[in-house]
């Protein structure tokens, strides 16, 4: 171990907040260039490193990214034991919970331990930690055993374990169709739906990506009973992703009354009808702006700005506006070319190969539905995490068979 100064190692560990904290600013982002996501990540990998071999530093550890670093640091040590009560001190903060608890469950995830035991003990033995057990499983892409996703073992279970194993399994292609619809075909049932929505959300999801001939009924009924405004949205996201035609007049109404929400489902629709209902928003006062930053996702580039008009008499009309009649002519080039059942995508109609390309240079929210689309046209989980570091989701993507991304241009 080589003995550094402490303002040496003071430097790694300041750069290692602050890169934490902008890593979880970058992810958080609407639409990011991935390669900004990959720098940061392996600047705060090269960083942890360091640190890991400064002899005789320590910090206090009592919020989140201290806590994070500090443990992420010794499970990137050269020396086991070092590496080893790094590892037990992580997981007495996870169950400590906390500040301290979310940095340990943020160091675990970057540094797995390959020993699972642990935290099927804790899993056994601390219930409130049960639902974060699973995220760090999902994050870790770890395959837990088959009797923790039984439907009786979930049943009568609290609403956050339920909706965290079913986001779980969702990913893992280990999982069938059965654990799924025993959620959601009680949709068909009649009468007001029993579970809550935000367990349905992943249900359906894990549903949808299995092949469910029913999901289109099934999620509009979801949507149709659901009150709360982000789980609503999250379904309506479902129907989105499949492009489901019936949604539309439900989506048409929330350009209105969440002007962000409609634009970008009708953007992450895609269809014809939904490019032209977006189209119509960039000519009204209330919803253009909305409209034009949701513009990229079906042209793949921004709308350029026209002056905004000013009528004689009226407040107002100052600056810039999207420039809807380019948007307009850009359509009116494109529509003719488009098959009735082919949706727009950044410029070109989706296909396989588009999402695999995409898949590779979108972070943020916009690289979370990329990685949707993908999964949902090649008809299986992805078996990823959408928060996993990029230098793995490169690798990934890079490993999937060629012939299967191929094959899809022509579907």
């Amino acid at each position: 171990m080589i003995s550094h100064p402490p303002t040496h190692a003071q430097t790694h560990w300041d750069s290692i907040l602050m890169l934490y904290r902008q890593r979880r600013t970058l992810m958080a982002s609407p639409d990011l260039d991935a390669a900004v996501l990959a720098r940061t990540e392996s600047v705060l990998r090269y960083h942890l490193h360091v640190l890991a071999r400064c002899a005789g530093f320590e910090a206090p550890a009592d919020q989140e990214p201290q806590a994070f670093a500090l443990l992420a640091s010794r499970l990137s040590s050269p020396r086991e034991e070092v590496r080893r009560q790094g590892y037990e001190d992580a997981y007495a903060w996870l169950v400590e919970g906390g500040e301290a608890g979310q940095g340990a469950l943020a160091a675990l995830t970057l540094q797995p331990d390959q020993d699972a035991s642990k935290l099927l003990d804790i899993y056994r033995d601390h219930e409130p930690l049960r639902p974060r057990l699973f995220d760090l499983w999902r994050e870790q892409g770890w395959e837990v055993p088959r009797g923790l996703l039984h439907r009786a073992e979930l049943q009568g279970r609290d609403e956050a374990l339920q909706v965290a194993a079913l986001t779980y399994a969702v990913n893992s292609p280990a999982v069938g169709m059965d654990l799924f619809q025993a959620y959601c075909r009680t949709l068909l049932d009649g009468g007001t739906p029993q579970l809550p929505g935000s367990v349905l959300v992943p249900a359906l999801w894990g549903a949808m990506l299995r092949g469910e001939p029913q999901i289109g009924r099934m999620l509009r009924r979801a949507v149709e009973f659901e009150a709360d405004p982000a789980t609503r949205f999250a379904l309506l996201r479902l129907a989105a992703l499949r492009a489901d035609a019936e949604i539309l007049p439900v989506l048409r109404p929330l350009l209105q009354e969440r002007p962000a929400q409609g634009a970008r489902l009708l953007a992450l629709h895609g269809s014809a009808q939904a490019v032209e209902i977006l189209i119509e928003a960039l000519s009204q006062a209330a919803t253009m702006e909305v409209a034009a930053r949701a513009w990229p996702w079906i042209a793949g580039m921004a709308l350029p700005q026209t002056p905004r008009l000013h009528r004689v008499g009226e407040a107002g009309g100052q600056g810039l506006m999207p420039d809807a009649q380019a948007a307009h002519s850009w359509w009116q080039c494109r529509r003719s070319t488009l098959s009735p059942d082919e949706r727009m995508l950044c410029g070109a109609p989706l296909s396989l190969p588009r999402l695999h390309d995409l898949a590779l240079c979108k972070a943020g929210e916009a690289g979370r539905d990329i990685l949707d689309l993908l999964a949902l046209k090649l008809g299986r989980p992805l078996a990823i995490s959408p928060r996993a570091e990029q230098a793995q989701r490169r690798a990934f993507l890079k490993a999937l068979p060629q012939a299967s991304i191929h094959q899809g241009s022509n579907n």
